[in-house]
């Protein structure tokens, strides 16, 4: 008879102490929803070459660009960030612009966010002639192709 009660008093702590468990993981979840630690994340950018001219001549451009979603609930109008090389060392920070319209990316949308990083002008071509602004734009070009990734720090609205 002893042993059947005292089972039956084991049942019930085991079955109280699963309901508590239960409450308490419940309340827990509601009071503390789960939201991870922001990862850092390296997302895929790069640096393109574009050509322009202004009035010194003939003008090289290395703009890097990310595309992001905008996760947040209001538009974003630029981008804070860091790049990184092929093995995740950082080359350097810089802002990104990303008012490709005036409004900036609205909220679960996707934009082009980007910056000029460098740029090498007419007076360079004047002052070392084409085949030598020719070597600076090209070795400026190999430098900056090392950049592979973005690392977002934050946003600006």
């Amino acid at each position: 008879m002893q042993f059947a009660l005292g089972l039956k008093m084991k049942n019930w702590i085991n079955l109280s102490f699963v309901n508590h468990l239960k409450v308490l993981i419940t309340v827990g979840s509601i009071l503390f929803p789960f939201q991870p630690l922001y990862s850092q994340q390296d997302f895929r950018c790069a640096v393109r070459l574009t050509f322009d001219s202004d009035s010194t001549g003939s003008v090289a451009n290395y703009v890097l660009s990310l595309q992001l979603k905008n996760t947040k609930g209001r538009n974003v109008k630029g981008a804070s960030i860091l790049y990184k090389d092929s093995q995740g060392q950082v080359i350097g920070n810089t802002f990104l612009d990303c008012l490709n319209k005036s409004e900036g990316i609205k909220p679960g949308s996707y934009g082009n966010c980007m910056v000029v990083l460098q740029r090498v002008d007419g007076e360079f071509l004047e002052t070392f002639g084409t085949e030598k602004w020719t070597d600076i734009v090209n070795t400026q070009l190999n430098y900056l192709n090392e950049i592979q990734y973005c690392d977002l720090l934050g946003f600006s609205y």
